[in-house]
């Protein structure tokens, strides 16, 4: 049961319009309702966990195969800097204007001179975002995928779409998550599932790593509601 002192103090710091969609899944319930809101912030926390080792996982994954591929192409420096403008380099103009992963290459290279750091493909590629990961292993790069499958030898076959659907729907759920939003309503089993197939792609003692040091399961079974797919 949750006194009204209880209930002013989340409303005051949540605030009332926040508490308002889990009072609605809680049927009106405030002591259902902070529970879920509870719950969910700390399911959140465990996502955080995991997907930020799977994120750091998967682009050094993918930079040393990308790598692999521009030394394999008799190419100096490192493909991060793209002077073959494969990426999209000239993403303002001509037929390269829809060009996405370069421009976040952009971002990452302003980031990294604005923190007065030394402009190389590490600190580069520390302050990409999630986003240029996955799109990167996207259709919108398919002609990258023939090398770039062997940054998943855990993966059945070289099936691109096995690994692009699992990681938008990760890359959805780390925003949602990054952004407090609330998740309980997601079918975070399947998210779960998700998380282990890209892990194992990636390789299978990833996911022995992240199955040990995470509290997810548990608190996916210990859910207030029931989630929806």
């Amino acid at each position: 049961m949750v006194n009204a002192d209880m209930w002013a103090l989340y409303e005051q710091h949540v605030s009332r319009t926040r508490l308002l969609h889990y009072l609605d899944a809680a049927a009106g319930d405030r002591g259902s309702a902070i529970e879920l809101y509870d719950w969910s912030v700390r399911v959140s926390a465990e996502w955080w966990w995991a997907l930020g080792h799977l994120e750091v996982a998967l682009r050094n994954a993918i930079d040393k195969t990308l790598m692999l591929r521009h030394l394999k192409h008799g190419r100096e420096g490192h493909w991060i800097f793209d002077h073959e403008r494969e990426l999209g380099r000239d993403a303002g103009k001509g037929a390269h204007r829809h060009a996405f992963p370069y421009a976040d290459v952009a971002v990452a290279i302003e980031r990294v001179r604005r923190n007065g750091k030394s402009v190389d493909a590490g600190q580069i590629i520390s302050e990409t975002s999630f986003g240029f990961w996955h799109q990167l292993v996207s259709r919108r790069q398919m002609f990258l995928w023939p090398d770039l499958a062997n940054a998943f030898p855990g993966m059945p076959g070289r099936n691109q779409s096995l690994v692009s659907a699992r990681v938008t729907r990760l890359r959805d759920l780390r925003n949602r998550v990054g952004h407090h939003h609330r998740i309980w309503a997601l079918d975070l089993d399947r998210r779960l599932a998700d998380l282990r197939d890209v892990a194992t792609f990636i390789d299978p003692r990833l996911w022995t790593l992240l199955e040990a040091g995470s509290n997810l399961p548990e608190l996916l079974r210990d859910r207030p509601l029931p989630s929806e797919s």
